[in-house]
């Protein structure tokens, strides 16, 4: 059963062969988060001078706040333009250019105080910058939740360096032996991804008199990366997050670089044997332990209680911000788990962790994601991977193999066919590139392949980085495009499709220009705006779109017309595949077609949503925004009628004019000469001209 309350959770867990079921509280401290919204642009400003220059200053006031973090809107920030935020209160100061500025999901550091200045600052004849601040977001302290295993709290400041503080989830978090000495945390703490932790803090000073934390400087803040959260949450001994942080917009140090230490993590949690578990990390606290220890760090020795199965109890005080905390065995120095639970009070009882033992944690420490992923062998493919083979055409293959921490020694490509492995010959070309020749394959045969190298440290890295489980997928055939859904809504909102909000289909209010005829879909009212005086948010939404047997990347073209009070911010239009933004058209008054290219799609289906945010009640009473011509179309591999492919310019024959295409158009996108459709006229294609030479069938 669960119990929800307005800033942490209470579980009631029973859980099989325990004696007694406790009810059981989740250590995360959300901290309460105020976002105040902000109109700021300082339109597009450029340095004519020979000297460095400030281009644009703005001073961000949250009267009467302990502490304070920008959110920005639409921004550039072009190569010598950096923009730069300093704190009135202490002068902490930091610096994002445009791969930072992205990195930190457009938002800056924490900073103390109330006052901070915004400042973009170029250098000379540097190009045309831009920067709107779209809201400040404020932190306040939530409620204690306590579990001391006694009648007193006996923790003690500490100031392990490989042990952080997460916000604004209120968790901890702590450096591991991993390749890249990334993060481990609570899965409650970090299932939302980078909306739960967005932030990693080393070296966090005492909060102030009233409990407010205070943030230390940009220099030991470290922004999280989306791309690498991995989590399992579903109850004590399953409640697990791994992830990692970008380095230092300050220094360009990851937090082990700067910090220089780590957890080393135990194979298994062992059986209880009279063990000490030392719990160290960010918890509240209460009177009478003095409110500048508030979510600062802090550590507690206790006995080791039990172990049952994944679940793991000891005697270690904790409180709420302990969430995420190592479970420290001091016998034998190593990280047994994680601590998720408070299940002590003043009778004493026990707090739970989730043993390292875990099946989903080992897992996901075995296939990093994001910055999680080693850097001991770094690889590129000039080409792009092989996603199509021509039948009975040999191809070759180029690939990098670059050295990060270890030195290639041994680089091999792993060839499965029809389920058989093989090893290919890779020839060295120099300047760290190979080249692999797969062999003629039929059309009938399941091909894919991945590369493995054993570096000069005797680390062994895959591409994909969990191969041989997953590999390149090679489908045989040419590439023809097929068509997986068109829509012009001339007939209305189709019933497989979703609305809500304005969304309806009209003739009304239609932008110049040309996208075909009749009704389009439109996210306004009969008066052509999208003004009703309040803030409005709609989506459209288009039907599950199966994606079996494609091949390569899928193109969704539609068109679009938007009119807005086009203000960085507000009035926000994002095209979203299965949740993730793919488009944010620019503004037009007329129909423009967008063109998007849809990469890395998990799943055997893609769902494509159009959704209009006004934001705010303001300023609404602009056109709104058309969407048409809606297509979703891929690539399939064709095996049935490959060979008059060759004949480049359909005169019924393969002969030198096809040949003399192919080399006219080398190295080119091509047009007729890229005869598999690859997107590239190489070896590939004269291969295919050659063996296929003559009158066709």
């Amino acid at each position: 059963m669960k119990i929800q309350f307005a800033t942490f959770y209470i579980y009631l867990f029973v859980l099989t062969g325990f004696s007694y079921a406790d009810q059981i509280s989740l250590q995360n401290t959300p901290l309460i988060q105020v976002v105040t919204p902000l109109r700021v642009d300082s339109g597009v400003v450029k340095n004519t001078t020979k000297e460095s220059k400030t281009i644009f200053r703005h001073l961000v006031v949250a009267s009467g706040s302990d502490s304070l973090q920008i959110q920005f809107g639409r921004t550039k920030l072009p190569t010598g333009t950096v923009l730069r935020m300093t704190a009135l209160i202490d002068g902490a100061v930091q610096h994002h250019r445009a791969e930072t500025f992205k990195q930190w999901q457009h938002k800056s550091a924490w900073f103390n105080g109330s006052m901070v200045i915004v400042e973009l600052v170029a250098e000379p004849n540097a190009p045309e910058a831009h920067v709107s601040i779209q809201s400040m977001t404020t932190l306040h302290q939530a409620s204690e939740d306590r579990s001391i295993c006694g009648a007193t709290d006996d923790r003690i400041l500490s100031y392990s360096d490989r042990c952080g503080r997460a916000i604004p989830i209120g968790c901890t978090a702590w450096i591991i032996d991993d390749a890249n000495h990334t993060f481990l945390t609570a899965g409650h703490c970090s299932g939302n991804g980078v909306s739960d932790i967005q932030t990693v803090e080393f070296n966090v000073p005492l909060s102030n008199s009233s409990g407010s934390i205070q943030h230390p400087g940009p220099e030991d803040q470290y922004a999280s990366d989306t791309d690498s959260f991995q989590s399992g949450y579903s109850g004590i001994g399953d409640d697990w997050g791994y992830f990692g942080c970008f380095p230092n917009t300050e220094t360009g140090l990851t937090p082990f670089q700067a910090q220089g230490d780590y957890y080393v993590l135990s194979a298994v949690a062992p059986p209880v044997s009279g063990q000490q578990i030392t719990i160290t990390g960010y918890g509240t606290v209460a009177s009478p332990v003095t409110p500048t220890w508030n979510q600062v760090q802090k550590t507690h020795t206790g006995p080791y209680a039990e172990l049952n199965g994944t679940a793991i109890a000891y005697q270690t005080d904790t409180s709420g911000g302990n969430s995420g905390s190592p479970v420290l065995n001091e016998d034998s120095g190593e990280a047994i788990g994680i601590h998720t639970n408070g299940g002590c009070d003043s009778g004493g009882g026990q707090n739970w962790g989730c043993g390292i033992h875990n099946s989903g944690l080992q897992y996901a420490l075995a296939n990093p994601q994001g910055v999680c992923i080693p850097n001991i062998i770094l690889f590129e493919f000039p080409e792009g991977v092989p996603t199509v083979a021509l039948p009975d055409t040999p191809f070759e293959f180029l690939f990098s193999v670059l050295a990060g921490d270890e030195t290639p020694k041994n680089v091999l490509v792993v060839l499965t066919v029809d389920g058989t492995s093989s090893n290919l010959v890779t020839t060295p070309l120099g300047n760290d590139l190979y080249s692999a020749t797969f062999p003629e394959f039929s059309c009938e045969n399941i091909v894919s392949f991945y590369i493995t190298v054993t570096g000069d440290g005797g680390s062994v890295v895959n591409s994909p980085s969990d191969a041989p489980t997953s590999q390149y997928d090679i489908a045989v055939g040419v590439l023809v495009e097929e068509i997986l859904l068109q829509e012009s809504f001339d007939d209305g909102i189709p019933a497989t499709w979703s609305t809500s909000g304005l969304w309806n289909a009209t003739t009304s209010c239609s932008p110049s220009g040309s996208c075909g005829e009749g009704p389009a879909a439109y996210f306004g009212t009969t008066s052509c705006s999208y003004d009703n005086g309040s803030q409005v948010v709609g989506t459209l939404t288009s039907p599950a779109i199966s994606i079996v047997g494609m091949s390569g990347d899928i193109t969704l073209t539609y068109c679009s017309a938007l009119v807005t009070e086009n203000l960085s911010g507000y009035d926000t239009a994002e095209v979203s595949v299965n949740g993730i933004i793919v488009d944010e058209p620019s503004e037009s008054s007329s129909w423009e077609e967008r063109t998007i290219q849809i990469n890395n799609v998990s799943g055997d289906t893609i769902t494509i949503q159009w959704e209009f945010d006004s934001v705010d009640n303001l300023y609404n009473d602009y056109r709104g925004w058309h969407i048409d011509g809606v297509q979703i179309s891929s690539l399939t591999a064709d095996c049935d009628s490959t060979t008059c492919v060759a004949d480049t310019n359909g005169d019924g024959t393969v002969n030198v004019a096809d040949l003399m295409a192919v080399i006219d158009e080398w190295g080119t996108t091509g047009d007729t000469a890229d005869v598999n459709n690859d997107g590239i006229v190489n070896v590939s294609d004269l291969l295919f001209i050659t063996s296929n030479w003559g009158s066709c069938p």
